[in-house]
């Protein structure tokens, strides 16, 4: 069986054939590629399990800085990066300085660039172009979308979580109060305090649902707070019981969140600095990121609703399955 070192920056709980993290997607990525795959792993490591749990078909090997030295196989093991971070660059350029001519995979979930600007400004930029174009150099792209990066169509897959669940038993919900939902990472690049911002200022009486990481938010009698949901069900309830899902990042490369809410017939805002995930997807509107322009938004959606879910139904969405299928075409046609 061939084998692929995956190198991750989140923090993963590993034993045996059982991996956790707090990022679903990254379990996603890590479950495909282990259905074709031996998967070595060099990713920082927990000691307690986190809040998405998967078993994977072999055994995952744990890689550190110091079995690098000491393992003869690594060279010849294509390599997967998920996403650009300082730790995976370190891990890669290590990797390369020790062993030579890494070869493999880059994989780009993310507009890394506006993120690094948004936490420490310009300067960010350059740091983030420097990693990003010595890893190019090495590497194989594989986006998410063409707006991260313009790879070749064949090069490009959609993460997603949706199984036949996501299909089943849908909600009627009341439409007469805005039932907002925003589920997302508590980073001001994802836009929430802007959005909290926004709503300080608005009128309309609405009700806000945060579902995040384990970071407190100040709550009011319209906004409630939920720590992160993993478990499906859960989730599936959490999107029936709001009529808006709220997506206020400044930066995003394919949200499986809109997928998630577009599933369950939830209209989606966004605004208009990540209007390229828009697609083609009926039910995903544009909004301007201003008071004004988001209480229209609401207003006409929960006007028009019953002929906005109508034409959703006609959205056709991508599954997990046909994500992780994709993920290891690539994978297969590039090791040929």
């Amino acid at each position: 069986m061939k084998k692929i070192l995956i190198v991750s920056n989140d923090e993963v709980f590993v034993k045996n054939k059982f991996i956790s993290s707090n990022f679903n997607d990254t379990i996603n990525i890590i479950n495909a590629i282990g259905k074709k795959y031996k998967i070595l792993l060099f990713s920082r490591y927990s000691k307690k399990k986190n809040h998405f749990l998967s078993k994977i078909k072999n055994e995952i090997i744990k890689i550190d800085y110091k079995s690098i030295f000491f393992s003869t196989n690594i060279k010849k093991t294509k390599i997967f990066i998920i996403s650009v971070t300082w730790r995976n660059f370190i891990k890669f350029f290590f990797l390369n300085f020790f062993k030579g001519n890494i070869s493999g995979y880059l994989y780009l979930r993310s507009d890394g660039s506006k993120e690094y600007q948004s936490k420490v400004g310009f300067i960010g930029v350059i740091i983030y172009n420097l990693m990003f174009y010595y890893l190019k150099k090495n590497l194989k792209i594989i986006s998410v979308s063409k707006k991260i990066y313009p790879a070749r169509k064949q090069l490009i897959v959609k993460p997603s979580e949706l199984d036949e669940d996501w299909f089943l038993n849908y909600k009627k919900i009341n439409i007469n109060k805005p039932k907002l939902l925003y589920l997302g990472r508590i980073k001001i690049e994802k836009g929430i305090y802007s959005l909290l911002n926004l709503f300080d200022k608005s009128h309309i009486d609405y009700q806000l649902s945060i579902v995040g990481g384990d970071k407190n938010i100040k709550v009011n009698s319209k906004i409630c707070y939920y720590k992160q949901i993993s478990k499906k069900k859960e989730l599936i309830k959490i999107f029936d019981k709001h009529n808006i899902l709220i997506l206020p990042s400044f930066t995003e490369g394919a949200p499986k969140v809109i997928l998630e809410s577009l599933a369950r017939l939830r209209p989606v805002i966004i605004f208009r600095e990540i209007q390229h995930v828009k697609l083609n997807y009926k039910g995903v509107f544009i909004c301007n990121r201003n008071t004004k322009d988001l209480e229209k938004k609401i207003n006409y959606i929960l006007k028009n609703f019953s002929k906005i879910q109508k034409n959703m139904k006609t959205n056709i969405l991508p599954t997990k399955s046909f994500f992780q299928k994709k993920l290891i075409d690539i994978l297969d046609c590039q090791s040929n």
